[in-house]
Parts: structure tokens; sequence; C-alpha cells
């Protein structure tokens, strides 16, 4: 860590300690491990420069200085993945190099290329024909460079014939017109290298572009979940979780992807919870998960259910906190309509100190790491906060956009009254 790093450690460990007994949540020092998170240092959590790495050492040192128990020797449950990793990018039209991340994006299983070559358009009236897939392989022989003009995503035709194009040729680029970027994980690389630009950066005037993607493949990577716990004052063989995810998207290329609201948010109310916690134990254990892998498909918590630190069959309830940084609009609680009960307790605390706007209840969704918890029998909550905060999966879910108000403490004050009283009627 560098002596930056080292000052702002101990800004935050001052505010920490002088909320220590409170009742409540330390907003300004959340608002701190928002930006630890998001550093440049961080590399978006990734999967380049260690960047996800660095975020499990960085939890882990807070959880030690919290006096969450460690369950292994480091905090650390281990486990490896497959992923696909942007090592270096650059799309330049006509002489103008496109912005990274803004204008354009590589698609997550990409593979590499280098190619400079002229224009193949495909509209989607074309993809209705079967011809097109011969004529784009013989306009890539020849130098060509396929560009997918946007379209109906309900037109399984065009789907299968874009398949069938990426099916036929290798280490071809092919361009995707889009109206919206995000980004994700990839956990395999094609044959191809891919690019998605932003319909509006692109020039349709123009005859030439040059592409040059770095990708690499890592089989074997491996990262970790971070785990701690406070001991249970009379029953300590029998938990509550919370979690949420560390890791984000990592670079591609000169660009990072942050992930503040994305979920740094989520991880400082973790923190939160646990420097809370650890002075006001409850009857049962209560542990702190911060899984990994999430991003690539909730590899994290499935490692975790399929390896469990604490029996599910002693795990009482698990909350999963993820996009937690805005609560304008209120929450939504995914298995809300899966647990009654204890969604009514839930709404019965906000309606009674009037903590968020609403709560609205979904059912079932595979949308983040609660869900294998529940497939398992585990009664499980997910809950994000709405506002009107945008942004997602792109450069632009920094700290600097990211401002905590009034709901990030309302919605500690929520949880923090439902563990009381799960607790009390348990």
């Amino acid at each position: 860590m560098n002596l930056t790093g080292e000052i702002r450690f101990l800004v935050f460990l001052l505010c920490a300690t002088m909320s220590f007994s409170s009742s409540s949540q330390n907003r300004v020092a959340a608002q701190q491990t928002i930006s630890d998170l998001c550093t440049e240092d961080m590399a978006g959590r990734g999967y380049i420069l260690s960047g996800e790495k660095k975020a499990a050492d960085y939890i882990s040192s807070r959880f030690k200085s919290i006096g969450l128990k460690p369950a292994t020797q480091n905090y650390h449950q281990f486990f490896t993945i497959s992923v696909n990793t942007i090592i270096k990018t650059e799309v330049k039209q006509e002489g103008r190099l496109l912005v990274t991340g803004e204008e354009y994006v590589i698609a997550p299983e990409s593979g590499s290329v280098n190619i400079n070559g002229p224009l193949f358009y495909v509209t989607e009236k074309m993809l209705n024909k079967n011809a097109v897939v011969k004529k784009v392989k013989r306009a890539i022989e020849r130098g060509f460079i396929p560009v997918i003009d946007q379209y109906n995503t309900d037109n399984i035709e065009a789907q299968n014939t874009i398949e069938e194009i990426k099916n036929s040729v290798t280490g071809a680029a092919l361009i995707f017109l889009k109206d919206k970027l995000t980004w994700s994980v990839g956990r395999a690389q094609s044959k191809n290298g891919e690019v998605w630009i932003l319909s509006s950066a692109f020039n349709r005037m123009a005859k030439r572009i040059s592409i040059t993607i770095e990708s690499k493949f890592i089989e074997q990577y491996t990262t970790q979940n971070v785990y701690g716990y406070v001991a249970g004052t009379d029953y300590p063989d029998s938990f509550i979780i919370f979690c949420g995810h560390y890791d984000h998207l990592g670079k591609m290329g000169n660009a990072t992807f942050y992930g503040a609201n994305d979920n740094a948010s989520g991880i400082s109310l973790l923190l939160d919870m646990a420097t809370y916690f650890v002075h006001n134990p409850q009857k049962y254990s209560i542990a702190f998960i911060a899984f990994g892998a999430e991003e690539a498909g909730l590899l994290g918590s499935l490692h975790y259910v399929k390896n469990p630190i604490v029996a599910l069959s002693k795990t009482k309830f698990v909350f999963n906190m993820d996009l937690m940084g805005t609560g304008e609009l209120g929450a939504t609680i995914v298995n809300g309509s899966v647990y009654p009960k204890a969604f009514a307790t839930l709404t019965k605390i906000n309606t009674a100190n009037g903590y968020l706007p609403k709560i609205k209840s979904r059912g079932k969704a595979a949308n983040s790491d609660h869900y294998f918890f529940s497939e398992m029998g585990v009664p499980s909550f997910f809950m994000y906060l709405m506002g009107d905060y945008q942004h997602y999966h792109t450069p632009a879910d920094n700290a600097k956009n990211l401002v905590l108000g009034e709901y990030y403490d309302k919605s500690f004050l929520l949880i923090r009254d439902f563990i009381h009283s799960f607790s009390s009627i348990q």
C-alpha cells in the first residue's frame, strides 16, 4: 500500500472507531470505502493486475481491524475459475481513435486480432437471407471487416445467422453496432475478435477501420471469497449470513470499470454491518462474506454453497446486498414473495420507521449471490436499492459519480432492525 493509501486507511480507522458503539452507520467511512475500492490500483477489481486479489486483501484487513474472527488462517476461501481478459485494445475509424468503454467495448469472450481493412455492411434485412453467410465469409477472405447493424433481438432468424457467421470463420474481426453499451466478464474465448460500437459514435460514411485486440484466456485463475464472523451469544453454532460481492469487471485495455455501485456500495454496507454487530452481538452467530467472481456467473457463492464453511443446515438466513448506493425510489427484495413471512417483517419495520419510500417484492431470480443458497433451501433475500443513478457496467460507475445519501443510512437501519427482529422471534 502506498503512503496515500495508508493515510486513507488511517482516516477510515479513525472514523470507524468513532462509530463502534453507535446504533447507526458511518456514511463518511462508507464513502471512503467506495473510493478505496475504486482506485486505479484496484484495477476494477477484475483479473488484470491482480485487481480482485488487492480488493480481497483490503477487505480481509478491514475484517481484522473491525474484529471479525476468521474461519481460516487469513479470512480467504480460495477457488479457481476460467476467465478471458482483454489486455490491449485500440479501435480507429478513418484516423479517429474511439474512446474505450464509452464509444465501444470488446465482447467479453473476444479473441485477439490485429487488422486494418475496408468495411462490409450487413443490415437486418440481409441477416434474414440464407445467402448472407457465404457473402460475409467471402468478404472476410478478401480482407473486409463486417459491420452488423442493429437488429431486433427477438429476430431468431437473424440471431441464428449471426451464430452461423461466427462459426464459419476464424481469426476475423466482427463489428456490432449497439444503441447502448454494457460489459461483462468472459469465461471462454472465441476464435474471432468482436467489437461492440455505440451506433451514435460510429461514422457510417467511413470506408475503413483498424482494430487491435490482445486478449488472454486464463484457464485456472485462483481467486477467493473473504469470510469473517461474530460469535453468537446463545447459539454460536447457528448463523445468519450477510454477503455481497466485491469483484467487478476489471480493465479492458486502458479503460477501468470501477464498480462503485456494483458493488463497492454493498461491501461498504457489509463492513458497516460488521462494525455494528461486533459490538452488538446477537444470539446467533453472524457471518460476513465478500464473494468473488459474482460477475463471472455467481461462481464465488456457488463454490461456497458446494463447500460451506458453515453447514447450510445451520444457516438461518442469508441477506445479500448488491447495488446499495441510491434508494430514493425505494428497494427491491428478490425472494420477497418466496419468503412472505420474512418480507412482511421487513415491510412492517420499514412502514413503522419510514426508512425507504417503498419496498417492492420480487420472486426468484438468479441475479446475485443469494441464488444458490435459496436453491439449496436456505431462506435468502437479495436487496438492491432503486434510484436515478443510471451507471451500470460502464466506467462511469465510479466513486466520483456515486455519492451516498440518506437512504444509505436508512437502509442500514432497516436491515439492522430486521436482524434484531429476526433474532428475537426465532
